[in-house]
């Protein structure tokens, strides 16, 4: 097969490739072992607090409490039930998200170049690599075109290693003949056969050896296990005091205040919340997907809310990188769009538009595909095939150029093309109708005057060169590449997207500003933030970056919005210069040198469509449509997802606390406890569940794009929030007590007071987290059923307590009395208290925020 030259342009046949694939199974890595379901439900019951409750039933049946223990078991299974549910569904969103993020590889298949999911390829196949491809298998190298890789995940060695093709007389290849998955194709193409994949690789035999990797928590829930220990202690603290004040103030009985206070710290934790969080972040993560952003990890999402810098790609991203050929400049005079064709240009020009290119008329490179649409296909493939291609230097984000030589004749012909500067600084001579003449430094003055007249406009410039070389050709590409004769330049354009400029606005009206970064000439960037009315401002070129020092640039990066010309390495010093200035920074690239400059950003975006796999492996998010407006719409589902786990939080803190304020302050004041502990445990399943899930899905407010972006060091709650919860939970509790005391004082019975009380608190609570969805906006507004999910949640709760209530045999467990008509008013007055005191303290944060 390594000699059989019909392989190389064909590949394997669908049947080859459907034949492989049974054999050697999909080309994946061994992943950790996954958790069963019933592993899963076990693991529910490792919870400190699901332990405490346990004790509790234990407790209970020591002292005979059958009911009570049957209740508490009860209670315990749904929870895990419950646990178990939303585990699997946020496994299942990001299961889905990670196969939308697959990397994938180009094979030729059936004589065409095809681009598949990375799992797909087997053994067999002919893989084709390009500077930038992520290496998904291991391989024998058959062609190769200055091929270089990054082998360090590999060995560890930084410096990229040459690669050869194999010798096809040689028994067996070496390294230097091999490519191995996990590597990274820096510089070069080449063509490889397959020879293993997935756990046979060499980096699969290492996969095995590590099969389990720990999963390291989010920032978010780090902060939110610390909250949920100290709020675990102080409640902890407070179920004794409730315990020892109803045995020793009031003589209660020890096993009822015992399992009223274990009762009450279960019900008082927010043990839920890191599982809440959690599937929130999934599921917007999953949403995030369906709008083409795909974000590769979840604490991307917790940041993506505090940006305050987008620092841009320009072409694709801003624009449609859909390049239109709309003139050509040679022999001193200028051919526009309408005059364009292959009789209009010179030869010399022509050709060099069609050999140093590697597009198809339908396939390959906008840009390049611009330079060869309007000729005939024939034309093409004619050209190409009397002068063959014999070595190229590939064009890098640093050189901005590319040259490839072909053989004529016994003589080499050089054709480079790249930035017009670029080209020009490689010439000594032009050619003027047909004949060669010296290029000297005014002339090539003029030359570049006429350029940026054009680039002024938007369009981008491109220029060509040429020469003969006599003899055999020069090892060094430094000396293939000099010496060479200026043909003339061509102009292009790439129209903008239309959504962009209300992206553009959308980020400035939410206090980010956005940064162009681009290769392209100073002129065509600032013609095009022109017309995207970026700030006013100096254009930054990499030769300017390089005689900044780092101090220097923090100072000016504040007042730069357009960096023209950059070379990708410089993309990590701006990103530097922004963070030391305490900027959260969102970058764009899609190169391999934009590596560096994605992992160092806070979020590193890359494009999805355009984006090589080494920025894709760097990135935090991945832009399927390679769209600025989708990275802005990212920004806004960020804000709305933290905005949201404010909301959920907010509310379950406030019903907890709450809680913890009703027991103790009736114990305070002497009189019973107003609930028994199943009723506790019940409300808690109520009202910490499905509620709080429900504002986790909360549409975005369109204010959160009209505040600034919040700091990266700021807690998820601040004092705002904790002054919200002080107030509700205040509310929460007057209202239940006032329930509680009117039914001691109507009835004197206990039972139908605590029955009252517990409607109240379950009914406010479930009505509340209405008004707990947004700080500022008020419910009617807002659309009181516009969450359909909250809304069918709070049936099912007011459902439940109904049943607890009125099912006679269920009613018994509980010890609930159902009210009497006018009690029932009572309740519904005093359940709607919280809710009404919620809305009305809107009216004072927002004059209090100038909204």
């Amino acid at each position: 097969m390594l000699l059989n030259k019909d392989f190389l342009e064909r590949g394997l046949s669908s049947e080859e490739v459907a034949e492989a694939q049974k054999k050697y199974g999909p080309n994946k890595l061994p992943e950790a072992k996954k958790e069963t379901l019933l592993q899963q439900f076990i693991d529910q019951f490792k919870s400190f607090l699901i332990i405490v409750l346990i004790a509790a039933a234990v407790i209970s049946a020591f002292f005979g409490e059958l009911i009570d223990t049957l209740a508490i078991i009860a209670v315990v299974l749904l929870n895990a039930i419950l646990g178990v549910t939303q585990q699997r569904r946020a496994e299942a969103a990001l299961e889905a998200v990670k196969k939308l993020a697959n990397p994938t590889t180009k094979v030729i298949r059936d004589g065409k170049l095809q681009v598949i999911d990375s799992e797909e390829v087997t053994v067999g196949d002919l893989v084709v690599l390009e500077a930038g491809d992520k290496v998904s298998c291991d391989g024998i190298i058959l062609e190769e075109r200055s091929l270089y890789l990054d082998e360090s995940t590999l060995t560890g060695e930084s410096v990229s290693v040459k690669k050869d093709a194999v010798d096809p007389s040689s028994d067996k290849p070496t390294e230097k003949n091999m490519v191995f998955m996990g590597t990274a194709v820096t510089k070069g193409r080449a063509k490889v056969l397959v020879t293993a994949i997935g756990a046979e690789t060499e980096l699969g035999k290492i996969a095995t050896k590590i099969r389990e990797v720990k999963k390291e928590k989010t920032p978010l829930e780090r902060q939110l296990d610390t909250l949920g220990r100290l709020l675990g202690v102080l409640f902890l603290i407070v179920s004794a005091v409730v315990f020892a004040m109803g045995v020793f103030l009031q003589g209660a009985s020890v096993t009822d205040m015992l399992l009223t206070a274990i009762s009450l710290a279960v019900a008082a934790i927010p043990e839920g919340l890191p599982a809440v969080v959690t599937i929130v972040l999934a599921l917007g993560v999953a949403d995030m997907a369906e709008r083409n952003a795909v974000v590769r990890n979840l604490p991307a999402v917790e940041t993506l809310g505090a940006v305050t810098h987008i620092c841009t790609d320009k072409t694709g991203t801003l624009t449609q990188n859909r390049m239109t050929l709309v003139g050509a400049w040679f022999s001193d005079k200028y051919v526009e769009e309408e005059q364009v064709s292959q009789q209009a240009l010179e030869e010399e020009l022509l050709r060099a538009m069609i050999l140093c290119n590697d597009a198809t008329n339908s396939a390959g490179d906008p840009t390049e595909i611009a330079l060869i649409s309007f000729l005939d296909e024939g034309l093409v493939e004619d050209v190409r095939n009397k002068l063959p291609r014999v070595h190229e230097i590939p064009f890098t984000s640093e050189t901005k150029r590319m040259t490839t030589v072909h053989q004529v004749d016994g003589r080499f012909l050089v054709v480079s093309k790249g930035a017009i500067e670029v080209i020009l600084s490689l010439c000594n001579s032009e050619l003027l109708d047909g004949e060669v003449k010296p290029l000297p430094k005014e002339r090539k003055r003029l030359i570049l005057q006429q350029s940026e007249e054009l680039a002024s406009q938007g369009l981008r410039i491109l220029g060509f060169a040429q020469k003969v070389i006599e003899g055999s050709l020069p090892k060094e590409d430094s000396e293939i590449e000099k010496d060479l004769t200026f043909l003339g330049f061509v102009a292009m354009k790439d129209p903008l997207r239309p959504e962009v400029k209300d992206a553009v606005d959308k980020c400035r009206e939410a206090g980010i500003r956005p940064i162009m970064i681009t290769g392209d000439h100073p002129v065509t960037a600032y013609a095009i933030a022109r017309e995207l009315d970026f700030p006013e401002g100096k254009v930054i070129t990499s030769a300017e970056l390089a005689t900044m020092s780092d101090e220097e640039l923090q100072q000016t990066v504040q007042d730069i919005s357009i960096f023209a010309r950059i070379n990708p390495l410089d993309k990590l010093r701006i990103v530097e210069a922004l963070q030391k200035r305490d900027e959260v920074v969102a970058m764009t690239g899609d190169g391999v040198n934009d590596a560096p400059a994605l992992k160092k950003a806070d979020i590193g975006v890359s494009m999805g469509k355009s984006g090589t796999e080494v920025a894709k492996e760097a990135s935090d998010m991945v832009l399927m449509d390679d769209n600025f407006a989708t990275l802005v719409d990212a920004v806004f589902e960020g804000r709305t997802i933290y905005e949201n786990m404010r909301k959920f939080i907010v509310y379950l803190l406030s019903c907890n606390v709450g809680e913890v304020l009703i027991m103790f302050t009736a114990i305070l004041l002497g009189f019973p406890p107003p609930l028994i502990p199943l009723q506790l445990l019940w409300l808690n399943l109520v009202t910490d569940s499905f509620p709080a899930l429900a504002l986790g899905m909360e549409p975005g407010e369109p204010h959160l794009m009209r505040a600034k972006p919040r700091g990266h060091k700021e807690p998820i709650l601040t004092r705002y929030h904790y002054g919200i919860i002080a107030v509700q939970s205040i509310a929460i509790t007057a209202a239940t007590l006032i329930g509680f005391v009117i039914g001691l004082n109507r009835v004197g019975s206990v039972e139908e007071a605590r029955t009252i009380a517990y409607m109240v608190l379950v009914l406010s609570e479930l009505i509340r987290a209405f008004s707990a969805r947004s700080f500022e906006g008020y419910v009617f507004k807002m659309g009181l059923f516009s969450n359909r999910f909250l809304a069918y949640s709070t049936l099912i709760g007011i459902a439940l307590m109904l049943v607890t209530v009125y099912v006679p045999p269920i009613a018994a467990v509980f010890k609930n009395v159902p009210p009497t008509s006018t009690e029932f008013a009572y309740i519904i007055v005093l359940a709607l208290v919280p809710f009404t005191i919620s809305e009305i303290a809107k009216i004072f944060r927002k004059n209090e925020m100038g909204l």
